[in-house]
C-alpha cells in the first residue's frame, strides 16, 4: 500500500508534498516460474476502468518494478505484479506516484528490504519522468509519509518535515467528476 499525495503545496511547486491518510493503491508481487529472468508481467489491474495498459514498458508500476529489479541486481527470477487502484487517475492526488510507490516498495520488500528510501524514490523517479516529469514530491512523499521536502536531485536529498501534531491541521479533499492529468497541465 501506498498513500495519496497533495504537491505543489504553497511556494512549494515540485519539491514539497504531502502524504494523505487513507486513500492509496496496492501492489502485490510474486517471483513465477513461468516468466522469464529479468521480465515483468502484469497480470491484474483493478479500479482503473480498464484504462491502463498491462504491458510492463509502458505503465509506470512495469517501469517502476523493472528500475528497483536493477537498482536490487535481480536478473534471475520473473516477477508477476497485480495493481489495485484506489485512487482515481487524474484526481490531483498523486495517483500515479501512489501506485510506483506501492511497487517499489513490494519487490523491495520481496527481495530482503535491501534499498534506502532515496534509492526507492530514484526507482520511481524512473517512471513518475515518463508520466509527468522528473519531480519527486509525490513518489518522496507516498514512500516517507507526512510532510517531505525535496531539497536537491543531485544528490537526492529529501527532508522530512515534522507533522505539527499540536495544531489542528486537516486538508478537505475535492475531488471534480472529471479528469486533470498532470502531463496536461
Amino acid at each position: 500500500f501506498a498513500p495519496a499525495t497533495l504537491a505543489n503545496l504553497g511556494l512549494g511547486f515540485d519539491f514539497l508534498g504531502c502524504a494523505v491518510e487513507g486513500l492509496g493503491d496496492h501492489v502485490s508481487v510474486e517471483v513465477s516460474e513461468g516468466i522469464e529472468p529479468g521480465q515483468i508481467v502484469i497480470s491484474l489491474i483493478n479500479g482503473d476502468n480498464n484504462r491502463l495498459s498491462c504491458d510492463p514498458v509502458n505503465n509506470y508500476v512495469g517501469i517502476a518494478t523493472k528500475a528497483t529489479m536493477e537498482l536490487l541486481g535481480i536478473r534471475s527470477v520473473g516477477l508477476s505484479l497485480s495493481l489495485h487502484k484506489g485512487l482515481p487517475l487524474g484526481s490531483g492526488l498523486g495517483s500515479s506516484a501512489a501506485s510506483v510507490a506501492a511497487a517499489a516498495v513490494a519487490v523491495n520488500a520481496l527481495f530482503g528490504n535491501k534499498l534506502t528510501t532515496s534509492e526507492l524514490v530514484l526507482a520511481g523517479l524512473e517512471s513518475e519522468a515518463a508520466v509527468s516529469g522528473y519531480h519527486a514530491d509525490n513518489i518522496a512523499s507516498s514512500l516517507m509519509g507526512g510532510f517531505v521536502l525535496v531539497r536537491s536531485y543531485n544528490p537526492l536529498d529529501l527532508i522530512s518535515l515534522p507533522f505539527p501534531t499540536d495544531k489542528k491541521l486537516f486538508f478537505v479533499l475535492v475531488t471534480p467528476d472529471f479528469e486533470a492529468p498532470t502531463k496536461k497541465m
